[in-house]
């Protein structure tokens, strides 16, 4: 193989360059096979403090199990140059992903976050802070397995402040407040980074506008956290609320872990997006009112039938006046809703006319004030059964029923009692000596049947 020598490497390709060195495809003569082999830049190992601290945390993520942290086979230095001799990864880094493509479906972005979580989590129970969580530190290989890379520059968490040199370890797009402030970091920080890289995972962007300096630290002490529901549409609500408390300002306030992060993340993919959904609230029993859980519009009233029918009025965003246009949908929806409507009037107004019917033939004329009172049942006479004998039927008071005409005559009826008349079936004629007898003359309102 062509290549130049370094140690017992040769280096083949130019793969990555960053601000802490340069990573090459290599080969190692050593083992035989083709590593990621990463050089830091010179004036690194000039540094006692630095050496010592690369040497500390190259040993403990080397001996970092986790399958989503590529493993790291050899460190050491070379001809006065720094290296890491890393597992090669066949793969593409989410940062050249997102310029490709824009930005991930959220289930997708999900379960970025949840891989490299469990990265961060591994190292962070080792005592190792990675310091510089960022997109193209994030490799993602066949069938969408991500690792967590640049291990060699992470830092222990017990050390304090920055390199001797003052050199910032990170980049200003995930950079957490407490990094600008006091030049520390710990677990937290690495949890805020990691909430930036979700926003930008759902939205495409970076969580805070601008490249310079100035405006990345004045959005990252500043500035509220941002929403991605409201920076893209469709995404759901809830990562509002993660991004919000994984980008606090105290470290405090943030997720302990970044698998806390992950799960809160997943939770909220079962929210919806922000849009003008309504709740129905019942004031009173006539009465629905809408209220709508996004913009709030006006209210609108339901008559009570339209709750008795069943009519789901969430499904009827806006108020009164900003109300679109119907559709034909909604036109149909509407005449079902009179049909089934007028149908419940006809019902009841024919079960009110069929008692009425069953109760008196013609309604009566309205009573006067000095009416008698009518007696609340009218009495009538048990029809004799096969077993018993008939009872003779009192003169004084024949079993007979008359229609009450509005003129006050009436016409004779059949007895249901028996046969009274010469026709057989038909009572003898009246005549006044008949207690039944009207008399035209007399108070038209007045019933012989109830003397005194």
């Amino acid at each position: 193989m062509d290549g130049t020598s370094f140690g017992r490497y040769r280096l083949l390709e130019l793969i990555g360059e960053g601000g802490m060195g340069k990573v090459h495809r290599a080969y190692d003569t050593l083992t035989d096979r083709i590593v990621a082999l990463k050089v830091l830049h010179e004036h690194t190992a000039a540094d006692p403090g630095f050496r010592e601290r690369f040497r500390r945390e190259a040993h403990a993520a080397a001996r970092l199990s986790e399958p989503h942290v590529v493993p790291i086979h050899h460190y050491g230095e070379i001809e006065g140059r720094l290296y890491l001799d890393m597992r090669l990864i066949e793969g593409t880094d989410l940062k050249t992903l997102l310029a490709l493509h824009g930005p991930m479906a959220p289930a997708v972005a999900v379960s970025v976050v949840e891989q490299v979580a469990a990265a961060l989590d591994a190292a962070h129970a080792a005592g190792l802070v990675h310091r510089d969580v960022k997109p193209s530190n994030m490799l993602v290989s066949a069938r969408d397995f991500v690792y967590l890379i640049d291990f060699g520059i992470a830092r222990s968490a017990q050390d304090k402040g920055l390199t001797s040199t003052g050199a910032t370890i990170g980049t200003f797009h995930y950079m957490a407040p407490e990094r600008f402030t006091t030049g520390q970091g710990d677990a937290r920080s690495d949890v805020y980074a990691l909430a930036c890289v979700l926003h930008e995972c759902l939205t495409g962007a970076h969580p805070y506008p601008g490249d310079s300096l100035e405006q990345q630290i004045s959005g990252h002490l500043t500035v509220a956290p941002p929403r991605p529901s409201q920076v893209r549409p469709g995404v759901p609500a809830g990562f509002d609320q993660v991004i919000a408390q994984a980008m606090a300002k105290s470290p405090d306030d943030r997720y302990f872990t970044a698998g806390g992060l992950a799960a809160d993340a997943k939770r909220a993919l079962t929210t919806e997006p922000h849009t003008n959904t309504a709740t129905t609230v019942v004031l009173d029993p006539g009465t629905a009112r809408i209220v709508n859980t996004g913009n709030r519009p006006q209210p609108r009233s339901l008559p009570a039938t339209a709750l008795l029918l069943g009519e789901d009025s969430t499904s009827r965003p806006g108020g009164d006046s900003d109300d679109p246009a119907p559709t034909p949908g909604r036109r149909t929806s509407t005449k079902r809703r009179a049909c089934l409507l007028a149908a419940a009037v006809v019902v009841v107004a024919a079960g009110a006319a069929a008692v009425g019917y069953a109760a008196v033939d013609v309604p009566p004329p309205a009573t006067p004030v000095n009416a008698r009172p009518a007696p609340a049942v009218e009495p009538v006479r048990p029809r004799p059964t096969p077993s018993a004998a008939p009872t003779p039927a009192t003169p004084s008071a024949p079993v007979t029923t008359r229609p009450i005409q509005p003129t006050g005559q009436s016409e004779p009826v059949p007895d249901p009692g028996g046969s009274t008349g010469p026709d057989g079936g038909l009572p003898a004629p009246a005549s006044p000596a008949d207690p039944y007898y009207p008399d035209p003359y007399s108070d038209p309102y007045y019933d012989p049947y109830y003397s005194e």
